[in-house]
């Protein structure tokens, strides 16, 4: 086996020792503060399960989904080019509570997201085109309450993949497959009603 291989399969290793590890922690879950609010909107940054505005709700009293996302786009200039970029992600989690207190809450997530990017990175005579990136992972996540603020905080464990188009002297030459694992992190600031 290659190098490449033996790290892949290690990394996987660790996340799914990781993921029973905290569904193992599940099973501690306390009453649930805040039973009149289960909805939550704000903006959210994560490189666990996206990045962009956020809306979830409460499914059950030790369980909540939320989906996010973001559309943007920029223009760049280059030289004598113009382009317009549009970017977008979609993403989604699941949490279960562990702990429910007056004024924050700790639970572990599993989330994913898609990524499009419509940029491009140029080299001497190699074009790298980088348009759908996957990433999936699993972490442990703080929330903290003031009155109806909600601010939150996540961390874990990620693999993420981009497909790669390789253009050289602006012909297509190979596709690749990046694949990592790193640490995970994401914070977020929202509302409940």
């Amino acid at each position: 086996m290659n190098h490449s291989k033996l790290k892949y399969i290690s990394s996987l290793k660790v996340t799914i020792v990781l993921s029973i590890f905290l569904l193992s922690l599940s099973l501690f879950s306390k009453e649930f503060y805040y039973k009149d609010y289960s909805n939550f909107i704000g903006t959210k940054a994560s490189n666990i399960s996206g990045y962009g505005i956020y809306y979830s709700k409460c499914i059950s009293q030790h369980y909540r989904l939320q989906g996010m996302g973001i559309v943007y786009y920029y223009e760049l200039s280059k030289e004598d080019e113009k382009r317009t970029i549009i970017n977008y992600d979609i993403g989604l989690e699941l949490q279960r509570f562990i702990y429910n207190g007056e004024k924050m809450r700790t639970y572990i997530l599993a989330g994913g997201y898609y990524y499009f990017d419509d940029d491009t990175e140029t080299f001497t005579d190699k074009t790298q085109v980088i348009n759908h990136s996957y990433n999936v992972g699993v972490g442990l996540g703080f929330e903290f309450y003031y009155k109806k603020l909600v601010l939150n905080i996540d961390l874990g464990y990620k693999f993420f993949e981009d497909n790669l188009k390789t253009y050289v002297n602006d012909v297509y030459e190979y596709p690749e497959l990046e694949r990592t694992t790193k640490i995970g992190a994401g914070v977020g600031v929202g509302f409940m009603f």
